[in-house]
């Protein structure tokens, strides 16, 4: 017992060092500025969960993405104000409870609490964990729902089985209301599993094994429907939002190419979980070396297969669309990691066990060195911009020149500058509005934006001096 908490605190410091380059720092990846800027207008009162919007230069109506992530987000503002602390604090929750549900995954699947350490190391060497963790993306939420659904379709030898998976449902309409279609594929696990039990000869009564598979599918299924029309009766206005998603979002990018090979997301599976396979590979070669007895046993093997096949589900569907980011399948990452763990949880056991004072006496000393490495780290980069050095670092000398909440205009070669959008409006819902510098409008605002590149009007407009890098601040003559 001793040793699990050593090694559980062990995992989640080098976690903590892992990200320390990004968890303290106000730098953030485009998308995830994105979702909490509409999270702070729905905090604020500026748009509602069904209406979001981010500003009224950029996506004044917001059918991205379903809502939930946005509105759960916007709860943590309510409560503990609009600042970027809340926003890292919010996706450091979302991941203590998917380590959480990795670990009752882990034990719903026969092994021991004391062991959930494993499948957590292995997930937190998958570098699209660490480096996504900390950056608000709708996955790292949705996650959450995803593993509750395969948590509750596991249950198939309970009594309740069928309640249970309507529950399941029921989390993948909340992994839906979260990003889509892409948490969808827990749909899939009864099948599997039958599948699986079949391969392995552990059917007595394999058409009856596949007739409660099909209705665990369909009362999953049908609990997901249930909570699809129950939401539109109750809010109707969720109906325009759905069809304004499905139309803009969904149907008219599936052919928006992003890669050039329908594959890639496959690759991309394999590249990121390499070293969880290699180290799998290395333990279960050195456990054979010591041992001439199997050390894996037809349960792990079986275990294994069920968390391969249900993230393989969550991942080759998305191969259908040449719309296609690395991103798109962290969620699948944690089921991978349980399915490794299984594979090698018998020599790693063996080992811990066997390690007497020695081992305790070493692991106590990593995991000391560990938390203090999280913590200087995490110290070291706290408040530093982490990325988008230089624009965050002017828009700190250009902000405290202009009014909250003021339209500021940029020319046409800033326009598809999306984090320039994003930390202006976050910084003081500062709204950029794209102007032709060749044509300009009747009405002028008051400032301009540009990175150099740009002749503005001298006649028009005079340039602040401020001590910036790459961005100028030009103020309309009185």
């Amino acid at each position: 017992m001793k040793n699990s908490c050593l090694l559980y605190t062990l995992v989640a410091s080098v976690f903590l060092m892992l990200i320390s380059g990004s968890l303290l720092t106000t730098g953030m990846f485009m998308d995830g500025l994105i979702y909490g800027n509409v999270a702070d207008n729905m905090a604020s009162g500026l748009c509602t969960f069904w209406h979001p919007m981010h500003s009224p230069s950029l996506h004044a109506d917001f059918y991205e993405h379903p809502p939930l992530v946005m509105g759960l987000l916007a709860l943590f503002y309510k409560v503990l104000g609009t600042h970027v602390w809340v926003t890292r604090l919010f996706t450091m929750v979302t991941t203590v409870l998917t380590a959480w549900l990795t670990v009752r995954l882990w034990v719903r699947l026969g092994y021991e609490r004391r062991t959930g350490w494993l499948p957590l190391l292995l997930w937190v060497l998958i570098p699209a964990m660490t480096r996504n963790a900390h950056d608000n993306m709708l996955e790292c939420t949705m996650v959450i729902f995803v593993l509750a659904a395969v948590l509750c379709l596991l249950h198939y030898d309970s009594r309740r089985r069928l309640l249970w998976a309507a529950a399941g449902g029921a989390m993948l309409y909340c992994a839906f209301l979260c990003k889509g279609f892409t948490g969808l594929y827990p749909f899939a696990l009864p099948a599997i599993v039958w599948v699986v039990d079949l391969c392995s000869c552990r059917h007595r009564h394999a058409g009856r094994a596949l007739l409660m598979a099909v209705a665990d599918t369909l009362m999953a299924v049908g609990a997901f429907a249930v909570c699809m029309a129950t939401t539109g009766l109750l809010f109707p206005e969720s109906v325009h939002y759905f069809e304004q998603y499905m139309t803009h979002q969904v149907l008219s990018n599936l052919d928006t190419p992003i890669v050039s090979n329908r594959w890639t997301i496959v690759w991309n599976f394999i590249e990121q979980t390499l070293i969880v396979w290699g180290v799998a590979l290395v333990v279960l070669v050195i456990a054979h070396a010591q041992r001439r007895e199997r050390v894996v046993l037809r349960s792990d093997w079986r275990n294994f297969a069920i968390c391969l096949l249900v993230a393989l589900s969550g991942v080759l569907p998305i191969a259908i669309s040449l719309k296609q980011h690395g991103f798109y399948i962290l969620t699948v990452y944690p089921i991978v990691a349980v399915g490794a763990g299984a594979l090698v949880q018998g020599p790693v056991k063996a080992w811990m066990e066997g390690g007497g004072k020695r081992l305790r006496t070493a692991l106590a000393m990593l995991t000391v060195l560990a938390v203090t490495g999280a913590v200087v780290l995490n110290a070291m980069h706290y408040g530093q911009p982490g990325r988008d050095v230089a624009m965050q670092q002017d828009m700190q000398q250009i902000v405290p020149q202009v009014a909250e909440g003021e339209q500021v205009g940029i020319p046409m070669s800033l326009a598809q500058e999306w984090s320039l959008y994003a930390y202006y409006y976050r910084e003081k819902h500062i709204d950029l509005t794209r102007i032709d510098l060749q044509n300009l409008p009747e009405a002028l605002p008051r400032h301009l934006l540009t990175d150099g590149r740009d002749a503005v009007p001298q006649e028009l407009y005079t340039e602040k001096t401020l001590a910036t890098r790459q961005y100028k601040l030009y103020e309309l003559k009185q």
